[in-house]
């Protein structure tokens, strides 16, 4: 009888020992730090993307529709003329609608509008102005938006996401070393790329027509890179 007491008591010993043990490693192991970074690359655009507009109003719709068909294909082919592959040349909006208005309750029937926007991609941006020119000299209404980007931007985006890396982990280890700790391996990563462009809307009729051609400066692209890092805590 002694003999299974004395063994009983052994094995509760041990079992409370390891419980503890279990507890303090989990306790170590549930000990964290998550901190987030960032990291942005400038570099010079290389690339644009052009919309122009082509606008007619007349009190017949077909009308409206032939003269403004007219004028885009006269647009297109200067375009083709001028060295523009006819592939980065793509029709990206197409309306027609009748104007309307309203004036001491009464509503006034106007003239059919047709609007047709054409978008061209530009491979070098030292060409663009000449781009532009020619549309606007070809009959196009309106330069409706000019848009920079960076053709191949999967080096920037590698540079941005290992300055993101490296601002996230010098965060922690400050954070860190000031609580009395050290950072461990890292638990869960989770990234967020974004490659700004640089965009101008609805240039003027009235000032492309003018017959000078505007300086246009492109700016820089930022590409940028977010990452939140969970690390363990030493």
């Amino acid at each position: 009888m002694k003999c299974f007491i004395k063994i009983s008591i052994a094995a509760v010993v041990l079992f409370s020992s390891l419980s503890c043990s279990l507890v303090k490693k989990t306790e170590s192991s549930s000990r964290t730090i998550t901190v987030t970074g960032r990291g942005v690359v400038e570099a010079e655009p290389d690339k644009a993307s052009v919309v122009v507009s082509v606008v007619t109003q007349e009190w017949v719709a077909k009308t409206a529709a032939d003269r403004n068909a007219e004028i885009m294909t006269r647009v297109r082919d200067a375009l083709v003329a001028s060295g523009v592959n006819a592939n980065d040349i793509t029709t990206t909006n197409y309306s027609i609608y009748r104007q309307e208005s309203w004036e001491g309750g009464r509503q006034s029937i106007g003239r059919y509008r047709v609007r047709n926007e054409m978008k061209i991609v530009v491979h070098n941006t030292a060409l663009l102005s000449d781009v532009i020119d020619t549309a606007i000299s070809a009959g196009a209404s309106e330069l409706t938006s000019l848009t920079f980007t960076v053709a191949d931007d999967t080096a920037l985006v590698r540079e941005a996401r290992t300055l993101a890396v490296r601002q996230a982990q010098e965060t922690a280890s400050l954070l860190a070393g000031a609580a009395g700790c050290k950072i461990g391996e890292a638990i869960t990563i989770i990234e967020k790329s974004d490659a700004d462009d640089v965009s101008m809307m609805n240039y003027a009729p009235e000032a492309m027509n003018s017959g000078i051609a505007a300086p246009i400066s492109s700016g820089k692209i930022e590409v940028s890179s977010t990452v939140t890092i969970t690390y363990t805590l030493q």
